[in-house]
This record gives C-alpha cells, sequence and structure tokens, in this order.
C-alpha cells in the first residue's frame, strides 16, 4: 500500500534526478520499488521506503560538496555522476541481497541499462543468501565484508547511512536482534566510519554526521552491552580500530 510519506519522498528523488539529469537514479527508483513489492520492513511499512529514505539522506548531506572539494580538477559533469552513481546505490542497495537476483543482479545492467559501477557496489553491500530470516549463510565473513566496503568510497558511504535508518526504528525490533546491532555498531560499523574518514578525508563532514545520527538513535539501548560485552568499547578502541580493514 502507497502512503503518503511514501509519494512525498518518491516525487522528491524522482524531481531531484530529473532537475540534475541523474540518468542511474532515474532508472534505480521504480526498480527499487519493483524488487521490494510486497515486502515489509519489522514496523510494517513497505520496505521500498527504506532504501528510499537512505538515498533522501545522502541527497540532503550534499556530497557533491565533497566530491568537488576531493577532486578540484574534475568537471561539474563528472561531480554530479559520482552523486548519480551515490544516489542509484543507496536506492538499490538491497536488491542483490533480498530480491535474490539471478547472477548476482546482472539483468540490471543487461537489461535495464545501469551502469556497471552501481552494480559493482550493489555486490559489495550485498551479504550472501540468508539461510532463514535474519540468519546468515555460512559463506558471510563480517571482516571479508566490512573490508571490502572500505575500500570504495560509494559503499563507504552508503552503509553507514543504511545502518543509521535501520537504527531509527530499533525500537520493533526483538531484543536478540538489537543487541546484535549494538554489538556490530562496535566492532564494525564505527570502525568503518573512522577508516572511511582516514581514507576519505574530504568527506569527513558526511560520516560524522551519520556517525553521530547512529550513536543518537542507539543511545538508550546500550544497557544491552552486558556483561559479557561490557568491555567492547574498550576493546574497539585501543585495538581493533587500529587495522581492522587497511591491510
Amino acid at each position: 500500500m502507497k502512503t503518503a510519506s511514501y509519494n512525498r519522498m518518491y516525487r522528491f528523488i524522482e524531481y531531484f534526478a530529473q532537475k540534475k539529469g541523474l540518468r542511474n537514479t532515474l532508472i534505480a527508483l521504480p526498480l527499487a520499488v519493483k524488487y521490494h513489492s510486497g515486502q515489509k520492513r519489522d514496523d510494517g511499512e513497505p520496505y521500498v521506503m527504506h532504501p528510499m529514505r537512505v538515498c533522501i539522506t545522502l541527497i540532503l548531506l550534499r556530497p557533491e560538496f565533497a566530491f568537488r572539494e576531493a577532486y578540484p580538477r574534475k568537471s561539474e559533469q563528472w561531480v554530479w555522476q559520482q552523486c548519480d552513481i551515490l544516489f542509484a546505490t543507496a536506492l538499490l542497495h538491497d536488491v542483490v541481497e533480498d530480491a535474490e537476483l539471478p547472477k548476482k543482479g546482472k539483468e540490471l545492467v543487461t537489461v535495464y541499462h545501469l551502469s556497471r559501477v552501481v552494480l559493482k557496489n550493489v555486490r559489495i553491500l550485498s551479504k550472501p543468501p540468508k539461510k532463514r530470516k535474519h540468519f546468515w549463510s555460512s559463506r558471510y565473513k563480517p571482516k571479508r565484508y566490512y573490508r571490502k566496503i572500505s575500500k570504495s568510497l560509494i559503499a563507504s558511504l552508503v552503509k553507514p547511512t543504511d545502518r543509521k535508518d535501520n537504527c531509527m526504528t530499533f525500537g520493533v525490533f526483538p531484543e536478540k536482534r538489537k543487541k546484535k546491532y549494538m554489538v556490530e555498531n562496535y566492532q564494525y560499523i564505527y570502525p568503518l566510519c573512522r577508516i572511511a574518514k582516514r581514507r576519505y578525508p574530504k568527506f569527513m563532514r558526511i560520516f560524522n554526521t551519520v556517525e553521530g545520527l547512529i550513536k543518537e538513535n542507539v543511545k538508550p539501548y546500550e544497557y544491552l552491552l552486558d556483561f559479557k560485552t561490557g568491555n567492547l568499547k574498550e576493546r574497539v578502541n585501543t585495538c581493533w580500530l587500529s587495522n581492522p580493514f587497511i591491510r
């Protein structure tokens, strides 16, 4: 069921993409709706609203300023091409994983003529198929997964923004899943943000903003880091952050 919020978000992304000439974003928007059709979030809303919110968050963070600053010799057209890839990746970041597209989503390029760079980043952000709900395949290796993300600027921008949106609905998660997310934040998400700030210093404003929003949303649930993981923050800050990805 399409709600008023859904219609507003869809029109906002569509209007923005048309105004800026973002070809991949205009292709990705209806594809996100198509592939997430019938899927629901834990709070009962249509699933497609999640990638649309991730995309809108990135639009509002104005990444074009960071691209201009990081690559001053590049043209304005190139800057908006990178933004286009970023927004399209945000819209489709879950389709290969959740819709279980054959050949890792190759049809996005061959049938819908999406940029190969978008598909590459969507694949980087996709985990192996789930055995059952909330339980990943044994092929999912978190360190390897986050290391691959850290080597891509686009994926590094999308992943924390994705987690920020997930943490906005933290209250409806089961207790076990909340704890899993809290531990994952300290083990991987915050380190990813720190590594990204070192690798892509011109994007530090975006990473700081998103990381701050995640911490603000999960702050009421820090009690879930019980005596078994109570020293997790200290362990992360002293040793895990030193070289979890840069190898």
